[in-house]
């Protein structure tokens, strides 16, 4: 297959997933719908997250180590994120079977890729490689955390790490495709800038959404019991 189709075929997966996003982000939380089409969500990803490799095969000219190390290094991110996304609701009774040995591995990993894609951008000097070490500085370190934790975990928790994969994952789906749009119709000529721009303001977008979502579902950032009890009006109503 010429390298144009294997684009086309991931654009239109990247495009049906940004779709199940927001039909599962507007459905009633918890309702049916809402598990739906957040499980075709989470298919659509991981067939995101495949059709890179194929990507990286037949991309026309040299063989780059950098960027296949990139790629590798963003589709574990992503695969981490959304499987956190997915455990956090089925394993919400069982705290130590989610931070299990997968969490941790997992953690480590992303940890040290993100310090690594971070070290290289500086060297590079490229901003856009260093704004994408953000995943797995955040999230590794926020698991690593979670993992060794000794203090009794906030009684959302689950939530909690639902909410963060939710919110990451706006960036995730949204950051490159609005870069890739803007660029088609205003013109290839913006380079790298667009990019920037697009990653960062998702970014932000994904930290008010984590903001306003755990404020109003009883979800803090934290992840120890402390504080204020979660009031009945935060009731959410995952099974």
């Amino acid at each position: 297959m010429p390298y144009h189709e294997f684009v086309l075929a991931h654009v239109a997966i990247g495009s049906a997933a940004i779709l199940f996003y927001w039909i599962s982000l507007l459905s009633l939380k918890g309702g049916k719908r809402h598990r739906a089409w957040g499980k075709a969500f989470f298919i659509m990803l991981m067939l995101v997250a495949l059709s890179v490799g194929p990507l990286l095969l037949v991309r026309p000219g040299a063989f780059d180590p950098a960027i296949v190390v990139q790629f590798v290094y963003l589709d574990l991110c992503l695969i981490t994120v959304a499987m956190l996304g997915w455990t956090a609701i089925r394993w919400k009774h069982d705290v130590d079977r989610f931070r299990g040995w997968h969490f941790k591995s997992l953690a480590f990993s992303i940890l040290a890729l993100g310090v690594f894609v971070l070290v290289a951008g500086i060297a590079s000097g490229e901003l856009l490689t260093v704004i994408f070490s953000w995943v797995g500085l955040v999230y590794g370190g926020a698991m690593i955390r979670f993992a060794w934790m000794r203090a009794e975990p906030h009684p959302r928790w689950w939530l909690g790490w639902h909410l963060n994969a939710v919110s990451g994952l706006f960036n995730a789906v949204h950051g490159t495709f609005l870069a890739v749009a803007w660029k088609g119709l205003v013109g290839a000529q913006s380079g790298n800038d667009v990019s920037v721009v697009m990653q960062l303001a998702t970014i932000a977008a994904a930290i008010a959404i984590r903001l306003w979502s755990g404020s109003r579902l009883g979800a803090p950032m934290r992840f120890s019991r402390k504080g204020r009890p979660v009031t009945p009006s935060a009731e959410y109503q995952y099974r």
